[in-house]
């Protein structure tokens, strides 16, 4: 009976040991095939140049990276695509920020990677975001390079400048451009604002169909006309092609009836004469069936 039973643990003992060499062998495999995928994506990122990426389809932890605090960003306008503007490719939203025309305003953003050669431009526009027409705004004493950028970017941080809005701009939805130019690609972040002024109760809120109210009038995207944009371009111009016909069709009537009125009135008048007559013969041969005048034997005038 004890030889039976320490058999039976001696065979619990073998099997224990199989099994925990097993385990040891397989633990081995998967962290030998680790090392060898972290070798081969070290050895490709080390044959890529990033410096002649263009966008950021490929994020990277060494890529540049950061986001914008203030004015509050669009939602998803921070490194969303790398090189496409003026906003990263997001749609305008409502602006969420006030403030007034000619007045300061603080642009903080944060640097998460920084990029050793990096510089930034803050633009502003109407809000007509398929324009893109965009001014060109300056930190407040502070020295740019000649095409109006600054240094940013190149340590990790929060970063800060102050500009001056322009004194001719009061929109409900002008947009603040932000974009960080690196050696990978250029990164944009735009924020929604409005400037308040004098002319803004005209129209603010009251453009449609996308539409931007900007110094006390409406401008319009493509497709649309009217004070408050709310007429489709297509339909206003058929309405205003059959109107200019119109006019036509009655000014012409009008020029005729002008021209040859007293002549008319005077053939009512006097009736048909001998004269009349003859260029009706002259006309039509006594031969021809088309000859048509009427009988002057008895009622017609010399």
């Amino acid at each position: 009976m004890n030889s039976k039973i320490i058999l039976f643990i001696y065979i619990l003992l073998l099997i224990s040991l199989s099994l925990q060499t097993r385990f040891l062998k397989e633990e081995n495999n998967n962290e030998n095939g680790k090392k060898t995928c972290e070798e081969e994506d070290e050895t490709e990122d080390n044959n890529i140049d990033f410096s002649k990426i263009s966008s950021a389809k490929i994020r990277k932890e060494n890529t540049p990276h950061s986001q914008v605090i203030l004015p509050i960003r669009r939602m998803g306008t921070s490194n969303s695509k790398m090189g496409v503007g003026p906003c990263g490719g997001i749609k305008k939203k409502s602006a969420n920020t006030l403030t007034t025309k000619g007045s300061k305003i603080n642009f903080i953003w944060e640097i998460i990677v920084p990029e050793y050669s990096g510089n930034c431009t803050v633009k502003i526009s109407n809000g007509m975001q398929e324009i893109e027409d965009f001014r060109l705004l300056t930190p407040v004493n502070e020295k740019v390079n000649k095409d109006g950028s600054f240094p940013c970017g190149r340590v990790i941080g929060f970063e800060n400048k102050e500009f001056l809005l322009p004194d001719d701009y009061e929109c409900d939805g002008c947009t603040l451009q932000w974009k960080w130019s690196t050696s990978y690609g250029d990164f944009y972040s735009c924020s929604d604002i409005i400037i308040n002024g004098g002319s803004l109760s005209k129209c603010m809120g009251k453009c449609l169909n996308g539409g931007s109210c900007f110094n006390g009038k409406c401008l319009c995207t493509s497709g649309f006309v009217g004070e408050f944009c709310e007429d489709d371009f297509a339909s206003s111009s058929t309405t205003w092609i059959i109107y200019l016909f119109g006019f036509i069709f009655i000014g012409g009537i009008g020029y005729l009836l002008y021209k040859y009125f007293p002549d008319i009135v005077k053939k009512f008048k006097d009736g048909w004469t001998k004269r009349d007559i003859i260029k009706v013969k002259q006309q039509f041969p006594e031969n021809s069936s088309q000859r048509m005048y009427p009988d002057i034997s008895n009622n017609s005038k010399a």
